[in-house]
């Protein structure tokens, strides 16, 4: 869901950042123009904001209870939490503060985009344990680890923004939304170091044999219409999600996800060869229901696995 709102009144500004951040906010130093405008994108799990601000602000924030990265193109973003103080610029990309303690922020002028995510998106994708969940999670660093790893976190951003701004069936698909908040959750780990990462234990060793695969695939197959992850399907084999993924490495040379995409492409061709003429179906509605957020990507791996073109498959 889409929503926007602008305004040049610091009180009514107050109130937007209170509503969509859940935080104590102080307005200083209000010029001539419009100060304020914030669009969102929400879909629940996640919300993905721009902003411009062209006053300063200043936050005095609880904790938050969900993860919060900042983007600027335009200004600056200081922030402190725990002892430790950041300034993000302009191309920079930041994790604001740690989900379960208090912090501040401050800025001028600023031109932003910033992400919320559900910390349940990172336990659907680094819970070492499925029975028990990932708290709290901390970042070890509010800094990236490396200019690539950045860069990356902004095309996943700029991608999750693509697929949610084209509305339709392609922005409702639960299957689709899922996807791209495990997808956002995944690119910020990888982006950021923090105690969601874990070395490979023993006991995930042992767990990566035949029995486990039965399990998992039998799981995939029959609830590949459903928005699952890496831990719905480890919870299922009754293995950790680590196990899993090495179960599926060395026994199949894949991916437990992967293989979950494919289950996924064969059934949106049973529905691409089972439409009527004439009834309305479209490949991107069919791609949308099996989880595949961009047609363009699910024609170029249908065709690769199929040797024909989901259009094709359609008319005939």
């Amino acid at each position: 869901m889409l929503t926007r709102f602008s305004t040049s009144d610091p009180a009514e500004a107050a109130h937007v950042f209170e509503t969509a951040y859940g935080r104590s906010v102080r307005l200083a130093a209000v010029p001539t123009g419009l100060p304020l405008r914030h669009d969102r994108w929400s879909t629940g799990a996640f919300c993905i904001d721009d902003i411009s601000i062209s006053l300063d602000l200043r936050v005095q924030a609880e904790p938050l209870g969900y993860v919060l990265l900042a983007a600027p193109r335009r200004g600056c973003f200081g922030h402190r939490c725990d002892g430790v103080d950041e300034l993000i610029g302009p191309g920079e990309v930041g994790v604001l503060y740690q989900p379960d303690l208090p912090g501040s922020s401050w800025s001028s002028d600023l031109d932003v985009t910033s992400v919320l995510l559900d910390l349940s998106l990172f336990d659907q994708v680094a819970r070492v344990d499925p029975d028990r969940p990932l708290t709290p999670l901390r970042f070890a660093s509010f800094r990236s680890v490396c200019a690539d790893a950045q860069w990356r976190w902004r095309q996943t951003v700029r991608y999750a923004e693509s697929v949610i701004a084209a509305g339709g069936a392609p922005g409702a698909s639960p299957l689709v939304l899922g996807g791209l908040g495990r997808l956002l959750a995944a690119a910020t780990l990888a982006a950021f170091p923090s105690n969601a990462v874990v070395a490979d234990r023993p006991c995930d060793r042992a767990d990566a044999h035949a029995g486990t695969l039965r399990r998992a695939i039998a799981f995939i197959e029959s609830a590949a219409g459903t928005d699952i992850g890496l831990v719905d399907i480890a919870r299922a084999a009754a293995t950790t999600p680590r196990a899993v993924q090495l179960a599926f490495r060395s026994q199949l040379g894949t991916t437990p996800l992967a293989y979950l995409r494919r289950v996924r492409l064969d059934l949106a061709r049973r529905d691409l060869t089972r439409a009527v003429p004439g009834d309305g179906v479209s490949v991107a509605a069919i791609a949308a229901r099996w989880g595949f957020a961009d047609p363009r990507r699910f024609a170029a791996r249908y065709l690769a696995t199929y040797g024909e073109l989901p259009g094709r498959t359609l008319r005939r």
